[in-house]
């Protein structure tokens, strides 16, 4: 696994506004475009992979993924990624459509090493005064990865992601065959929906007003590339090296 820093350049706001309210995610304020609103679910959601309900139609698609430590070279993504979110007051959804010509993943144990297939990740910390902060990963064959990381450390994944349980659902679509790797797929989906009461340890469901850092981000095997391609929607600064965290 390759050590990654989360970049604290990436920020999230929490607002209320008309009606129930809603979820305002804002990555660092260099471009009006940078903002992106988790829109309050209304209904409930079925964690199925498809997002056919009402408000998935609604909400806002986050579809600028790229390779920022390229930096001067810096370039969108080989394969679109186009995902959404939405909260209520239980829950935060996300729901992410990737287009893949090459379905790869054979990772199936909890916490494995997912990174290693076609994965799609959410990267959560609450506080930038605080080091905390939460990965969750969900890789083509549907494999969950869950850990909270107190801090960063050398050999955190291994040392912390046996640390609490996670109320985390998903659901996949594939759009192909997996791990055929002759022929042409499409690509795949995931859902999943993750419980407010997971992040207890770092105060829950977020308060009005308060601001966290996030990413989504992706790996992309394929046989046409050489290596996985790694892509995500955040500004991320780092020295030429693909590097999440």
């Amino acid at each position: 696994m390759v050590h990654r820093e989360l970049a604290v350049r990436t920020f999230c706001r929490w607002l209320r506004l008309a009606g129930f309210g809603s979820l305002l995610l804002i990555f660092s304020a260099a471009r009006a475009d940078d903002a992106f609103e988790c829109r309050w679910a209304e209904g409930p959601i079925t964690i199925d992979g498809v997002a056919d309900e009402a408000d998935w139609k609604h909400a806002q698609v986050i579809d600028r993924f790229t390779l920022p430590w390229l930096q001067e070279k810096a370039r969108p993504a080989r394969t679109a990624t186009r995902a959404r979110l939405l909260w209520d007051r239980d829950h935060l959804y996300f729901f992410a459509e990737m287009d893949d010509a090459d379905l790869f993943a054979d990772v199936k144990e909890h916490d494995g090493q997912t990174w290693s297939n076609d994965v799609f990740e959410l990267f959560l910390k609450p506080a930038v005064d605080k080091p905390g902060y939460y990965e969750f990963q969900v890789n083509a064959a549907n494999t969950k990865l869950d850990v909270f990381f107190p801090r960063r450390e050398a050999d955190g994944f291994t040392r912390f992601k046996g640390d609490g349980d996670f109320e985390f659902e998903s659901a996949v679509q594939l759009r192909g065959t997996l791990n055929t790797r002759t022929d042409k797929d499409q690509g795949w989906s995931v859902e999943g929906r993750l419980s407010w009461n997971d992040f207890l340890r770092t105060g829950g469901r977020p308060a009005v007003g308060e601001t966290w850092t996030f990413a989504l981000c992706r790996y992309d095997y394929s046989v046409d590339f050489d290596g996985a391609e790694l892509s995500t929607c955040a500004p991320l600064k780092t020295k030429q090296q693909a590097d999440f965290h």
